[in-house]
């Protein structure tokens, strides 16, 4: 049990923003004593999971991670669903399309379609991607969505700062919950990137359950006025609504 949590330990040491690690960051990052981290990571490397770029006297994961991806069924199962209409959604609105479910560390993008044209120099979340629950449009509407008591346990925990616009008092964000469950969407601006606003909505399926949230980004100014707002809130809804009704009990669909 203590080797596997070393191991997980290592494979979660990297990140979106930090993608390549010295020994001695990823024996930090680990809590590990260097000679263990080099030993794991030598027997990780070995099976594809890691690489060492000799150039850069760093290690990052490797392609043997991506080939684990297939093989998680639900995310599979909801990707496969969704991917049709994120890409209609793309298409209608111009901008790069999401779709996130909850995880115990946030939530997490379980698909992306990427908006052409747009060159902004920031981290475009990825499938695999896990933001906090207190910023951007559909991480937001996951933590609005959650029962009671995950929702509070979420609450409880310190909340990030991105910028001066991103909410962090549990208070408020409990109160930001119940007006997105009211209005059935959120509009976050500047609140995780300066410079970036997303729109996002819940997805339910046929008997009502929350599956996910779907939501759009791009630059404020695309999303600076209530008309374009409310254009393209119409086209998130029936992007939801379209993948909801193919989520349901009967056995031939798939299930969240």
């Amino acid at each position: 049990m203590r080797a596997v949590e070393r191991i997980a330990a290592i494979l979660r040491s990297f990140s979106m923003s930090q993608p390549m690690l010295s020994l001695t960051e990823v024996a930090r990052a680990a809590d590990l004593d260097k000679n263990t981290a080099r030993r794991l990571l030598m027997a990780l490397a070995a099976e594809g999971l890691v690489r060492r770029d000799e150039s850069e006297r760093c290690w990052g994961l490797g392609i043997g991670v991506l080939k684990l991806q297939p093989a998680v069924l639900g995310m599979r199962a909801l990707r496969e669903t969704a991917a049709p209409f994120l890409q209609w959604l793309t298409e209608r609105s111009g901008m790069t399309s999401f779709f996130w479910i909850k995880d115990p560390e946030g939530a997490i993008c379980i698909d992306r379609v990427r908006a052409p044209g747009e060159f902004q120099d920031v981290f475009w979340s990825t499938p695999g991607t896990v933001l906090p629950m207190n910023v951007a449009s559909g991480p937001r509407v996951v933590l609005a969505h959650l029962d009671d008591e995950a929702r509070a346990a979420w609450l409880s925990r310190p909340q990030p700062r991105f910028s001066s616009a991103t909410q962090t008092n549990p208070d408020e964000l409990r109160r930001a919950a119940a007006r997105i469950r009211a209005q059935g969407h959120e509009l976050t601006l500047n609140d995780y990137y300066v410079g970036m606003a997303g729109l996002g909505v819940p997805v339910m399926d046929r008997s009502g359950a929350f599956v996910g949230a779907i939501s759009i980004t791009a630059s404020t100014t695309k999303l600076a006025t209530a008309d374009s707002q409310q254009a393209l809130l119409a086209v998130l809804r029936e992007a939801s609504v379209a993948i909801g009704v193919r989520l349901g009990p009967d056995p031939g669909l798939p299930q969240p």
